[in-house]
């Protein structure tokens, strides 16, 4: 199998796991049914993963990384620490927009369930790389001088209520419609010098 088809299968894969385990819970998807949800045959699957287990580390490893990188881009494109705290609510609410099975994934899914060893979200590099962003623009003075925790819960809190707003059907519009007045709201409880 060449590198590209080998590429294109565990995609559909990842695709189609991301969305059943999100939906479904991990129990209740079992290589039958990605077999059947994919098209391709359970030799197939297990030529790739040799388990189940497999299968969800590489779901969590891709999901965070995919969370990770587009965060670190967000906060590196941006031009001020006002900009790069409303990049970071940007970013997870248009992810969420448009990939809700991987938020739903990544924020609902009981990881510790089936993958032991995995981080607690809230210990997972996207978010790790955001508390160090938080305790840099504190020890630079750009933020209050709080505690990590409740600093971190200041300004991540409303942004993962939003998106829990969002995943029960209580919020119908697209989320980036609320980065401006949730950054307005969370900049004047965190800034040192109120914007």
């Amino acid at each position: 199998m060449s590198k590209e088809a080998s590429e294109l299968t565990k995609k559909k894969i990842f695709d189609y796991c991301m969305e059943s385990f999100a939906e479904n819970g991990y129990g209740n998807v079992g290589i039958r049914n990605i077999s059947k949800g994919t098209g391709l045959s359970s030799g197939a699957i297990y030529y790739h993963f040799s388990s189940k287990k497999k299968i969800a580390q590489f779901l969590y490893d891709t999901a965070i990384e995919i969370l990770l990188n587009k965060i670190v881009s967000a906060v590196e494109k941006s031009s001020s620490d006002q900009e790069a705290l409303k990049a970071i609510i940007f970013t997870l609410f248009k992810l969420t927009d448009e990939d809700p099975h991987l938020m739903k994934y990544v924020l609902y899914t009981k990881h510790k369930d089936f993958l032991p060893e995995a981080l607690p979200i809230c210990s997972a590099k996207p978010f790790e790389y955001i508390k160090k962003f938080i305790k840099a623009k504190i020890k630079e003075g750009v933020f209050r001088n709080v505690d990590i925790l409740i600093a971190s819960s200041l300004i991540m809190g409303p942004v993962i209520r939003i998106i829990q707003l969002k995943m029960e059907g209580i919020i119908k519009e697209d989320l980036i419609s609320y980065t401006e007045p949730l950054f307005d709201g969370i900049s004047k409880s965190i800034f040192k010098n109120k914007h």
